[in-house]
């Protein structure tokens, strides 16, 4: 009977560990491609441009670019043209960009923070209405 217990107490213990792993976003999102080059371009215009090909370079072999991404590029997009235009100076256009992107990383991080806890209702749910087995001792007397 101990060996039947210890297997189901292994069971278990394996069951609630599977549920309470952690699962990791797999998506890049696209203010991270944009911060990544800000930390290695010398002018806004070379961060915009360089975010947006390892952006697209990122989701659009395998067509997984979001909307929200999209109109974040798009964005940028109108913020390196108005440099180029003169319309913005380099500083008024690096303060805008690290405004955008700080608002895009505050939103994400906040979505993935309800899901986490979504996540987290979910699993605490599936393993409240886990039935334990009752366990039978054999009486040897």
């Amino acid at each position: 009977m101990t060996k039947k217990k210890i297997f189901l107490t292994l069971s278990f213990s394996l069951l609630c560990a599977c549920s309470l792993q952690e699962t990791k976003p797999q998506v890049l999102p696209t203010f991270a491609h944009y911060k990544a080059c800000d930390l290695m371009s010398l002018d806004i215009v070379s961060t915009l441009q360089c975010g947006k090909t390892s952006r697209n370079s990122y989701c659009l072999p395998d067509n997984k670019c979001s909307e929200k991404g999209n109109s974040l590029v798009a964005y940028y997009d109108k913020l390196a043209n108005s440099v180029r235009m003169n319309q913005l100076s380099e500083t008024e256009a690096r303060k805008l960009f690290l405004k955008r992107n700080n608002e895009a990383e505050l939103e994400y991080n906040v979505v993935m923070h309800k899901l986490e806890k979504q996540r987290q209702e979910s699993v605490s749910i599936r393993i409240n209405s886990v039935t334990p087995m009752p366990v039978y001792l054999k009486n040897n007397n």
